[in-house]
């Protein structure tokens, strides 16, 4: 059992709106390292993929958090894993219940280590089945977790705005908003950017990159074909209160991860500054 001081650590106040960079950035380099380089690099916040595949790092998971804040970053989020996520919306009762039960444990994970906020997917691949009860019932079901515990489910937009669509018309909870990634918008959606004015007022983070139009490259902000003075317009970032998160890798291989970080940084610090005017 995991020794319960490993939840002592309480979050820090952050300035709202923040500017964080996703705990993984494309280099591989030692977790420590690799959270106090974001932190040296100005950033504030970052956000943890909750392992869940590897059992050792399922164990580590745990002390992630306190390791975070003590080298001063706050925690934007969890990011659930979405292996198997399509069972939300199966007909199978079985696979259904085991896919809501990972996700409310991942919401009471939250609540134990005073993260706000757990993104998750609903779709997966193209095999997704529509839009349905039997996955607005598991919906629900995650966001009564989310409601009983004091988080905030994020739902990502991948392949489908159908799904998001579907969920956010019918569950008007305060605990259900959405994580908006701008290059899935561009690569998947027929009219980007009209997910984000649809829902602007249900924004609670962000990935924020740039893409080729081909594949989910991650690249920063305004080396691809993203159009980001659309996003600003279409969005609620004068009111916005949620962090400006980038989830990027370099798009140069032999970049160092300090001049990739500085260059995130810079980034982040542009659009930040673009959306609030």
């Amino acid at each position: 059992m995991m020794d319960s001081s490993v939840y002592a650590a309480k979050p820090e106040p952050v300035p709202r709106p923040s500017l964080g960079l996703y705990a993984w950035f494309g280099i591989p380099v030692p977790i420590t390292d690799r959270l106090k380089m974001i932190h040296d690099a100005g950033f504030e916040s970052t956000g943890l993929w909750w392992e869940e595949e590897n059992e050792q790092r399922r164990r580590l998971r745990h002390l992630l958090p306190n390791l975070v804040r003590r080298i001063g970053l706050h925690i934007d989020n969890f990011h659930a894993p979405y292996a198997g996520c399509n069972a939300l919306w199966s007909s199978n009762d079985e696979d259904r219940e085991t896919m809501v039960r990972r996700h409310t444990g991942w919401v009471e994970d939250c609540a134990r280590h005073g993260v706000e906020t757990l993104v998750m997917h609903v779709t997966q691949g193209t095999a997704t089945p529509p839009p349905n009860n039997a996955g607005l019932h598991s919906l629900r079901r995650i966001v009564d977790a989310g409601e009983a515990n004091g988080v905030t489910i994020a739902i990502e937009n991948t392949r489908s705005t159908a799904h998001i669509d579907w969920l956010l018309e019918r569950i008007p909870s305060h605990r259900l908003g959405l994580c908006y990634d701008s290059s899935h918008d561009w690569l998947y959606s027929a009219e980007p950017g009209a997910l984000l004015r649809r829902w602007a007022a249900r924004v609670v983070t962000t990935h924020f990159s740039d893409t080729d139009g081909r594949r989910d490259q991650h690249w920063l902000p305004r080396l691809g074909v993203v159009d980001f003075p659309a996003i600003r317009d279409a969005g609620p970032w004068p009111w916005f209160d949620g962090c400006f998160m980038l989830e990027v890798v370099p798009q140069r291989r032999k970049q160092s991860a300090e001049a990739f970080l500085n260059d995130a940084y810079r980034a982040a610090q542009c659009l930040a500054a673009e959306f609030a005017a």
